[in-house]
């Protein structure tokens, strides 16, 4: 493998047939779990988000279409709700429908705004965050023919199955364990967003670009190996979750989970009384966070919060447990989580 990773896929020597035949393994692989359609590898999830919705949106100008509407609620990743000045420059408009204060879209404003002017729905798998997942039975009714997208970059290894209506799927792999800087656009069905990237016409055109034929041939083999050990997986988070939670509201008085219909593995806890950052500075070796890891950096109210109306939003601590955590790992976060208590609040 390492000497077809140095060949340029594109090319017509050994290598390069090589390089090529293992990315098309990798892609096999991934569709494997995911479902058929076009595969079209980016650069991770963020990427393929803007693939789906930028892609849509130029192709719809290149039809001289008249449909400027996009769809989103307002729990979305910031690769999604940051799209919208570049789509009002091109005259769209981004809608973001409000959540209610469980994380879940509110379907009646959902149906009020979806009309003949709608050009595309996009709504999470599994919020980023908190885990909440959003009710695609629903969803998928009132969206009709619509193109509908769906980043799932947090659902991959955490549900059974991706959204059955969903027309667009992101992917990443390092939310599998896979290499990081790797992503990918399913395209299932329906038309084809138009290439944001373009020059020498890889992946159908697509995506124009050298695949990184090494981050792909990881990404294939870490999902396989993730759904080959799916249910086991989820079996033991499911376990590492509740033990984590209930630890937690037994240390802190008044904590609770944020977010209603969560998938396990993602925990986002209000710990009244204290901000987040102190509780993690005084656990330096914790690998936790007060809101998405890409928004870590920022001091304020993560967006989800906001949406979602929850008082004392500098209080919640984001916790991820991955099928790499183990049961020691929770009673030490939670001794040293009792410890911090003990010191801030007695």
């Amino acid at each position: 493998m390492a000497a077809a990773a140095q060949g340029n896929p594109h090319a017509t020597h050994a290598l390069g047939i090589q390089g090529r035949y293992q990315i098309e393994a990798a892609r096999q692989q991934i569709m494997a779990v995911v479902g058929p359609g076009k595969l079209i590898f980016t650069s991770g999830a963020t990427e393929a988000n803007s693939m789906a919705i930028l892609g849509m949106a130029l192709r719809e100008l290149r039809r001289k279409g008249k449909r400027r509407k996009v769809i989103t609620c307002t729990t979305e990743h910031a690769s999604i709700l940051d799209l919208k000045g570049t789509l009002r420059l091109w005259g769209f408009e981004l809608c973001r429908v409000p959540v209610l204060s469980n994380g879940r879209i509110h379907l009646d404003r959902l149906e009020r705004e979806l009309d003949g002017d709608t050009l595309m729905l996009s709504v999470m798998t599994v919020n980023n965050e908190t885990g909440v997942t959003q009710p695609w039975d629903e969803i998928q009714a009132l969206a009709g023919r619509v193109t509908v997208h769906t980043d799932a970059a947090q659902a991959m290894g955490k549900v059974d199955a991706l959204p059955q209506r969903a027309d667009l799927i992101t992917l990443s792999s390092h939310k599998v364990h896979g290499p990081k800087g790797i992503g990918a656009l399913l395209i299932r069905r329906g038309p084809k967003p138009d290439a944001l990237i373009r020059g020498g016409g890889q992946q159908e055109g697509l995506r124009s670009g050298t695949e990184p034929t090494a981050l792909c041939i990881g990404f294939g083999a870490c999902l396989e190996i993730s759904c080959r050990h799916h249910t086991e997986t989820r079996s033991r988070i499911h376990h590492l979750s509740a033990r984590l939670m209930e630890g937690i509201k037994g240390i802190w008085p008044g904590s609770r989970r944020i977010g209603e219909h969560c998938v396990d593995g993602i925990v986002c806890m209000h710990l009244p009384g204290v901000h987040a950052g102190r509780i993690l500075s005084e656990m330096p070796r914790v690998a936790a966070s007060t809101g998405s890891a890409c928004d870590a950096q920022s001091d304020r109210i993560s967006h989800v919060l906001r949406a979602m109306r929850v008082r004392e939003g500098r209080s919640c601590l984001r916790m991820g447990i991955s099928r790499m955590t183990t049961v020691d790992e929770i009673d030490g976060f939670l001794d040293q989580l009792g410890a911090v208590h003990q010191r801030l609040i007695g």
